[in-house]
């Protein structure tokens, strides 16, 4: 696979190791674009050449073409990670899943991701994502938090991404924005599909698919600058790639600390992407008439942005 990024002014005199990393992928390490990097993936697209320095300072705009080597396949390992568990039953589990790790391997990240530490946790996990994602009913963003569902037994796998295709999966989440939206509530229907141009991204755009996404307002806060940031309660009907992060940058209010799609995310990086997925709520898949209701308490780093950001 082959993708282009381009130089913002954002990241003026940035390394390019650094630059790529927070561009090319938010499932991305930086070993990774390193890796690419001294092995003359890289490429000029002005010059035609390879960029072999990881310490390259890069200039607004810029335009790199990166070749991204497929990823060998490989047998997954168990590695020990801090999964807090939420709800656990036999067949199915709720856990807490960390900022920082992706759910899943995907092309281009070699880093530990979350299936690696369910097999060491846990001796019996779904097959029905196969070898690569076994457990996996449904996914949160490799910089988002929260509660996600895994199944243990392919009898729930399929009953479990039932009830998602169904809608009858309630998500809530949180998030601090940028700016504050017109509507203090109000319903996004827009389609998402990738972007055609910039394709480790997702946009909204006629021929995509269905998304809707509601919002509430909860708090605004005016800075010692004259910026506004905005804490939201958010709810999604269905479960596009990115649809709570498209859908907010599309109407003027980016997540705070999102690097794809907020170009003053670096500025917030202390905190991390401040979208949080707060609470899941679904019926039992094998004993009617129950409910499995779980709710998280917000994050600390969270609550910290809230006390510090009156000062930005």
């Amino acid at each position: 696979m082959q993708i282009n990024v381009t130089v913002s002014e954002d990241y003026t005199d940035s390394r390019l190791d650094v630059f790529l990393k927070e561009n090319a992928g938010d499932d991305l390490s930086r070993s990774t674009v390193q890796k690419w990097i001294d092995s003359g993936f890289v490429t000029d697209i002005a010059t035609g050449k390879s960029i072999q320095k990881n310490g390259y300072r890069v200039t607004p705009g810029e335009t790199f073409s990166i070749l991204i080597p497929p990823r060998p396949a490989s047998r997954l390992d168990p590695i020990p990670m801090d999964i807090p568990i939420l709800y656990d039953e036999e067949e199915f589990m709720v856990i807490h899943k960390k900022p920082g790790i992706a759910c899943h391997s995907g092309p281009g990240d070699d880093q530990p991701s979350l299936v690696n530490g369910l097999l060491y946790q846990f001796k019996q996990l779904s097959s029905v994502g196969g070898e690569r994602r076994p457990g996996i009913v449904h996914r949160l963003d490799k910089p988002t938090e929260g509660a996600l569902v895994i199944a243990k037994s392919d009898r729930a796998h399929a009953a479990l991404s039932k009830m998602f295709q169904d809608r009858k999966v309630k998500k809530q989440y949180n998030a601090w924005v940028l700016q504050s939206p017109v509507e203090a509530q109000a319903t996004i229907r827009m389609p998402i599909g990738r972007n055609p141009v910039e394709r480790i991204k997702m946009c909204v755009r006629e021929d995509g698919r269905d998304a809707i996404t509601h919002y509430k307002t909860e708090e605004i806060i005016q800075t010692q600058t004259g910026r506004k940031f905005s804490f939201l309660s958010v709810e999604i009907e269905t479960g596009r790639t990115h649809q709570i992060r498209v859908h907010l940058q599309k109407i003027g209010c980016p997540v705070v600390g999102d690097s794809l799609y907020s170009k003053s995310a670096k500025e917030y990086a202390q905190y991390g992407m401040l979208l949080f997925a707060r609470s899941i709520q679904f019926p039992h898949p094998f004993q009617e008439g129950k409910v499995i209701d779980i709710e998280l308490e917000l994050p600390e780093r969270f609550k910290t942005f809230a006390r510090k950001c009156k000062s930005y």
